[in-house]
């Protein structure tokens, strides 16, 4: 009994976003939430079916196509899935074959992405989501301020937007902290966050 409620918790907190670079908001690495850490899924055996699966779980109503060889760039962290076979309906990817949750001889070098159709699943409430007490926050993005035709793409600093009703927003940076950072990357496909000149952005800014 024990151990089934265990797994069935688990279960519940799987979420699952896309990320990388280049990418759009419908393909991308796909990674998985899974016992409180984000990690990746190795590309040994892939199959369209299994994009299927993973393309329902990002709420698009099916999959196009798929990517291997870290297409998108490699990951960081846990590689949760391996070996991967699913037959294309199954409600969960839990529910396909698999060498077990955190066991693979792969490396990020193997990440496995996915490339969905455009088309949203009615109703769907995204997990990739930031959650406040008032909004939710889908996307975010880094309107650079560097000038100069030497800018670095990917765009890695700049200030930080939201989409808002049917345009960009800025965020305040009034208690932000390098926590606000990490997640804000996270979110862009970046593995993490650096320190950034505030007193440059405040002078450009003012």
């Amino acid at each position: 009994m024990g151990s089934c409620g265990t797994w069935a918790r688990q279960e519940l907190l799987l979420k699952f976003r896309l990320a990388g670079y280049p990418r759009k908001h419908n393909e991308g690495r796909v990674e998985v939430f899974y016992n409180d850490e984000w990690g990746t899924i190795c590309d040994d055996d892939f199959t369209l079916a299994n994009a299927q699966v993973l393309c329902r779980h990002l709420g698009f109503v099916a999959a196009t196509g798929w990517a291997h060889s870290a297409k998108y760039g490699k990951g960081v962290g846990r590689i949760w899935l391996d070996n991967v076979n699913c037959a294309g309906g199954e409600k969960s990817i839990a529910d396909c074959k698999h060498r077990g949750w955190g066991n693979s001889d792969c490396s990020h070098e193997e990440d496995a992405g996915v490339i969905c159709k455009d088309e949203r699943i009615p109703g769907f409430k995204d997990s990739n989501v930031i959650e406040t007490e008032q909004s939710h926050v889908e996307e975010v993005r880094l309107r650079s301020v560097v000038s100069g035709s030497r800018r670095q793409l990917p765009v890695t600093e700049g200030i930080v937007e939201v989409r808002y009703k049917d345009g960009w927003a800025q965020i305040c940076d009034e208690g932000w902290n390098s926590q606000n950072s990490r997640v804000v990357c996270g979110m862009m496909g970046f593995p993490a966050e650096k320190k950034v000149n505030r007193n440059f952005y405040n002078a450009s800014h003012s």
